[in-house]
């Protein structure tokens, strides 16, 4: 049997928060922008490994739930029935339709 080859870093989906390593310990970043995490004022930086990279699993999950919340809401405002016409000609005659 060969080696198990993991997903290549383009087919995962692309989470907001990651860990990278500094010279004193684990910071949590944002991987949007690349800029440190900061909760109520504090740098999530010189953590252990294992707490950075719970807090950024909390965090990507939080996000995910987040972006499911807002989809629901955007789904539950959208119109039902058919979509409206969007060429001028079959718009007029949807139009016209007694």
């Amino acid at each position: 049997m060969g080696p198990h080859l993991s997903p290549s870093t383009a087919a995962r989906p692309r989470l907001r928060h990651d860990v990278r390593p500094e010279l004193t310990g684990w910071t949590v970043y944002d991987t949007t922008n690349g800029q440190t995490v900061c909760l109520d004022g504090v740098a999530l930086i010189d953590l252990g490994f294992e707490e950075a990279d719970g807090l950024a699993r909390i965090l990507n999950w939080q996000e995910r739930e987040i972006q499911r919340a807002a989809r629901r809401l955007v789904l539950a405002a959208a119109p039902r029935g058919p979509a409206l016409p969007t060429t001028p000609r079959v718009r007029e005659a949807a139009h016209a339709r007694p």
